[in-house]
């Protein structure tokens, strides 16, 4: 189940505020696992545990994403060159017909 950002917020200030987990879960109706998840990366953003802050980029994840633009793009540019080189010829999508030679 996804929740929203305002129980989340409040969620997690109830807790680092000192609440028990086993309190806010009933009273929100958030399952007491994921409100252990929410506390320990509320923790790691407030700076008071190791870890990767939610807010921060992530460095991997960026740069897989530009590797999949530029292989899109690549393919861009690939499928325009055989167009030009009179290497492939364009027909309607979903037309069965054979281009006439």
């Amino acid at each position: 189940m996804r929740y929203g950002t305002k129980v989340r917020s409040e969620a997690c200030r109830r807790m680092l505020a000192g609440e028990r987990v086993e309190a806010v879960a009933g009273e929100l109706e958030v399952s007491q696992a994921t409100l252990y998840r929410w506390k320990r990366q509320a923790l790691v953003d407030a700076g008071q545990k190791p870890g990767v802050k939610s807010y921060e980029p992530d460095e991997l994840g960026r740069a897989r994403q530009r590797i999949k633009d530029l292989e899109r793009e690549l393919e861009v540019v690939k499928a325009a060159t055989a167009l030009f080189n009179g290497e492939d010829t364009l027909r309607p999508k979903g037309s069965s017909r054979s281009p006439r030679g």
